[in-house]
């Protein structure tokens, strides 16, 4: 009886302390950017608006899926080459399905305390993990005026001559 007692409380204790999303989940996640061309800079700011990367593609990025207790990571993301279009875009990390797991398991502590601290209560989508960006040339726009019949606005001291 008292064996029976102790595998009890044991298992009372591996219920309470359950915390699905740290077991089966991950708290960072690495990102790849590729560009075409190469070479592009790729910048990243969080949600408390620091740069947490910035580099050259290609490259992989780890990520954190949380900011803060209880609060997801944010991102944006800055693609940028000179003579081509800058792509800007944003990841944002979502609920993991297996920290709801912790209400059906009666995981309480790994649902109040474990998963949100350690950082695995959110995740990021695994159709945000790979970028493959192809940069679209800027169109570059030349302007020709005769110095006797500028258009309003135009200043004179802005022109650069060509012979």
């Amino acid at each position: 009886m008292k064996v029976f007692l102790k595998l009890m409380a044991l298992c009372a204790v591996v219920v309470a302390l359950n915390s699905c999303a740290t077991i089966f989940g991950s708290a960072t996640y690495p990102v790849s950017f590729n560009t075409t061309p190469e070479g592009a800079i790729i910048t990243i700011v969080n949600r408390s608006n620091r740069t947490v990367f910035e580099g050259t593609s290609p490259t992989v990025v780890t990520l954190k899926s949380q900011a803060s207790y209880m609060t997801k990571e944010e991102y944006k993301i800055t693609i940028a080459k000179t003579g081509y279009e800058t792509k800007t875009f944003y990841i944002y990390p979502q609920l993991d399905g297996w920290y709801i797991g912790n209400i059906l398991l009666g995981g309480f502590i790994g649902m109040l305390i474990v998963d949100p601290i350690s950082g695995a209560m959110f995740k990021i989508a695994e159709t945000d993990l790979n970028y493959n960006e192809k940069l679209q040339p800027t169109e570059l726009a030349l302007e020709v005026y005769d110095i006797n019949h500028l258009p309003d606005g135009v200043n004179p001291d802005d022109l650069v001559r060509i012979n």
